[in-house]
């Protein structure tokens, strides 16, 4: 048994409608994943559809902490995304969806990274693999998303500033992990 592969890709992309046009009231990107723990294949083509704007955001923090399931208060892989809540006091938004939804556990240990589902699932991998796929998914999004503020963003301030904060926590990490050695990182556990 090898317990050292971890994959992530998305297979495809589309908006909740999924009738191929750009959608500008969608705040989520939504498709279907490939994701495998070890031997265990959890999501492929027969999986259905899952939040993968949520998703990205998720895998994100996880970059820099140790992730024990719940702690985001939704799934890492949630099925839906419906409220985006902001936070009053600093860029970190909660997203609230249905209970169906992919989790897993992540822990960081000596530049390794280890995924663990259902504790008899386990993956090992190295810390700049797991970044590595963890980047190239939230790029793909970014692509498929374009620009958020094309969005037709509810006129709800709530709402709107729980859509701000998403992109801005996004931005915040993605440039982070773009431009920081692994070694330079302490692993904190996640705001709540």
């Amino acid at each position: 048994m090898n317990n050292n592969v971890f994959k992530i890709k998305i297979l495809r992309q589309h908006w909740i409608k999924d009738d191929g046009e750009n959608d500008i009231e969608d705040l989520c990107s939504h498709g279907e994943l490939f994701l495998q723990i070890g031997n265990k294949v959890l999501s492929d083509t027969e999986s259905g559809s899952w939040t993968l704007s949520a998703t990205g955001l998720y895998l994100l923090r996880t970059l820099n902490i140790d992730y024990s399931k719940g702690d985001f208060d939704n799934q890492l892989i949630p099925c839906c995304g419906h409220m985006i809540i902001p936070s009053d006091d600093k860029n970190y938004v909660t997203i609230w969806g249905c209970p169906e939804g992919i989790d897993f556990s992540i822990k960081h240990n000596n530049g390794n990274v280890i995924i663990t589902y259902k504790k008899e699932i386990k993956a090992i991998t190295s810390f700049e693999n797991y970044k590595t796929q963890i980047l190239d998914l939230t790029d793909e999004i970014e692509i498929f998303y374009g620009d958020p503020n094309k969005k037709d963003v509810p006129k709800d301030e709530f709402e709107q500033k729980g859509f701000k904060q998403f992109w801005s926590e996004w931005t915040e990490l993605k440039t982070k992990w773009k431009n920081t050695v692994h070694n330079t990182i302490s692993y904190v556990k996640p705001f709540r």
